[in-house]
């Protein structure tokens, strides 16, 4: 049965954070979203939660207090996604619901009425001598070793917060229970792991009668972390709520090589006569490639749509080298020819790193809108920019030789990964797009290879992976087109 349809955390995502002191960048941040997983900016999870059970609670599917809560968390909810309440079952005593976006379940939950284990008085010690009435003001980043020893208060909104904003199921569970779940974001997103966690599961007890007094901090402490597979399990208890949370510790966003790891793998000169324009250069493979043409004697310059700070430390890292790079706003999906004005000499290469979120939730084959997403990105913006570039009256390219062109392709050409047919369509897409450009471009001299997967923010999961070192594939890519700058396929 489908409960409810609505876009979750759209318009709620600021009003949540402020009120749970939750301001983990995957939420609220869109250019340090894009060095996670995601990609995007995503929901709180237990934001999604507490709109679920507001709404079965509004909906007279929830009609008495819950003994025990347990959710997993299965997929992230982007801003704006439209997401579906459907209810799985309903008896005397569980209620099972989950929450789905486009057709994928996003979050499954199970609702327990009776008695609960808990219904006995429990001593909660000393926790509320700490009470943290003051969130931090930036998640924690702590390690695998750090985690275990981690304990404390965390902060807990206001029950006039959660009055506004989940009506319904305060009336039913207490405006306190509902702050202490709510609490539960805060405890995961900014203390323990904090900074690269993702919400796993939760098993919660409600309703407990402490003999503590009704103070107003939630305790926390980290119980148990699983090196292996990195996940950390944490223990809360507060004046309504006791049970614990899983979560999984993150790998830290992708750094790459430094300008010193590689001066022993370029020869001081063997790129003198690149200057590059290198499109997505602020991070990933786009960073790397820039610091490589540096390191050869080159110079670049590197776009940025949303990272101007993270290209500024891509500049300021070349630079206290001694080479040359500049930095340029581009975005792929406006017209070039204004964007362009602003480039500072011809250029001999073109790099074309620009990306978007590549992973993305759907319930079907294909998605039209992803698709359309990607040939924005990875079609249309490479086509009009070499168009702007090769054949605008404006001299952005040496007149002595056909500007050389990289277009990355993919090995998910040929390897097909589930849940990417989009992105395998549009690469191989792009590979006919450069062959046909080379043909009736006289211009351009284009090179593409399929990439493997290389490690990168989006491709870096939770465990750490075996993959191949990237400059052991850019470098061979850049000889050659060093090599071949001029010549005509």
């Amino acid at each position: 049965m489908r409960i409810d349809e609505r876009i979750v955390g759209d318009e709620g995502q600021e009003r949540f954070a402020a009120a749970t002191g939750d301001r983990n960048p995957i939420h609220m941040d869109a250019v340090q979203a894009r060095r996670t997983q995601a990609g995007l900016p995503v929901v709180h999870g237990m934001h999604t939660l507490l709109w679920a059970l507001e709404t079965l609670t509004t909906e007279d599917h929830i009609v008495r207090c819950p003994t025990r809560i347990k959710v997993k968390f299965l997929k992230w909810v982007y801003l704006g996604d439209m997401a579906e309440i459907i209810l799985v079952s309903s008896v005397e005593s569980i209620l099972r619901f989950r929450v789905e976006v486009a057709g994928m379940s996003t979050l499954s939950a199970e609702i327990h009425f009776g008695a609960s284990s808990a219904d006995q008085q429990i001593e909660l010690e000393d926790i509320h001598s700490r009470s943290a009435q003051t969130p931090l003001e930036a998640p924690r980043n702590l390690d695998l070793a750090e985690l275990e020893k981690i304990s404390g208060n965390a902060f807990v909104a206001t029950k006039q917060d959660m009055r506004q904003m989940f009506p319904d199921l305060c009336d039913l569970v207490e405006a306190r229970t509902v702050a202490e779940l709510a609490a539960c974001s805060y405890v995961v997103g900014m203390e323990a792991p904090g900074l690269y966690s993702t919400f796993s599961k939760l098993d919660l007890e409600i309703g407990l009668t402490p003999t503590g007094g009704a103070g107003e901090s939630l305790s926390f402490n980290v119980a148990r972390v699983d090196e292996r597979f990195r996940k950390a399990q944490i223990h809360v208890i507060g004046s309504n709520i006791d049970g614990f949370l899983d979560t999984f510790v993150r790998t830290p966003p992708v750094e790459q090589a430094t300008m010193p790891e590689l001066a022993s793998r370029v020869r001081p000169e063997e790129f003198a006569d690149m200057r590059a324009l290198i499109i997505g250069g602020s991070r990933g493979l786009g960073e790397l490639t820039a610091k490589l043409i540096g390191a050869g004697g080159g110079s670049s310059t590197i776009t940025y749509t949303l990272g101007k700070l993270e290209a500024g430390k891509v500049i300021d890292q070349i630079r206290s080298a001694g080479k040359q790079i500049e930095m340029l706003p581009y975005d792929v999906r406006k017209p070039a020819a204004s964007q362009l004005s602003l480039l500072n000499g011809p250029i001999t290469h073109l790099f074309y790193f620009a990306t978007n979120a590549i992973f993305r939730p759907k319930g079907e084959v294909m998605s039209s809108s992803i698709l359309a997403d990607f040939s924005v990105f990875y079609i249309q913006g490479f086509y009009d920019l070499c168009k702007e570039l090769v054949g605008s009256e404006k001299t952005y390219v040496s007149a002595k030789a056909p500007l050389a062109v990289y277009y990355p392709s993919s090995i998910a050409v040929e390897e097909r990964p589930a849940g990417m047919t989009e992105y395998s369509m549009i690469k191989a897409a792009g590979e006919i797009l450069c062959d046909d450009m080379n043909q009736h471009m006289p211009g351009l001299h284009i090179i593409t290879t399929r990439l493997p997967r290389l490690r990168t923010d989006q491709t870096a999961g939770v465990l750490p992976e075996r993959e191949q070192d990237p400059v052991d594939i850019l470098l061979p890519i850049l000889r050659k087109l060093s090599s071949s700058a001029g010549v005509k396929a």
